[in-house]
């Protein structure tokens, strides 16, 4: 792969890209510069990509390496130093309510829709990210367990753990009352 093909990954894929990195970091600025070294980290491994062999999964596995690593980083330098960081809040589901309904369906289902969302940002990051990988990327299990260097058999249980907790957390709450 040359490096003009990186900007035809980049209008293929760049918006999932992003909105993986946008979930993963739960922060725009954030998201932005996971997204920007993604695709620097891409540039710099352009031979080791294969477009027959699905590149979309090599970039989120480039972009999950980076995010763990910045998040180590991070704990390390706080061990040494308390930093403090400032998130923006997240508005996850603009865009999902293009249906029309009354006003009344229309507030249940947003209402609902954060409640989801909270649920799954509750999470452990090792039952999240495969949440993310399976059902806002609609990964195959195959390929998120090569994203994440596990087996299949692992990202699976993870994937069922994480359905358990999210359903407790809606149960406890209250979800669809």
């Amino acid at each position: 792969m040359e490096i003009q093909d990186i900007t035809y990954l980049i209008n293929v894929h760049g918006k999932d890209i992003y909105n993986f990195c946008r979930q993963l970091t739960k922060d725009k600025e954030e998201a932005d510069e996971l997204y920007q070294d993604t695709f620097l980290k891409a540039l710099e491994l352009c031979d080791k990509i294969d477009q027959a062999n699905n590149p979309k999964s090599y970039l989120l596995s480039i972009a999950v390496k980076l995010w763990k690593n910045r998040r180590r980083k991070f704990a390390w330098r706080k061990r040494i130093v308390t930093m403090t960081s400032y998130q923006e809040a997240v508005d996850c589901e603009s865009n999902l309510l293009d249906n029309v309904q009354t006003p009344e369906e229309l507030l249940m289902e947003k209402e609902n829709l954060k409640m989801v969302v909270r649920a799954v940002n509750h999470l452990k990051a090792e039952y999240r990210i495969p949440m993310y990988l399976c059902y806002a990327a609609e990964m195959p299990l195959k390929e998120i367990s090569q994203i994440l260097n596990l087996p299949e058999g692992t990202v699976k249980s993870r994937l069922f753990k994480a359905r358990n907790e999210v359903k407790q957390y809606l149960e406890v709450n209250g979800y669809g009352r």
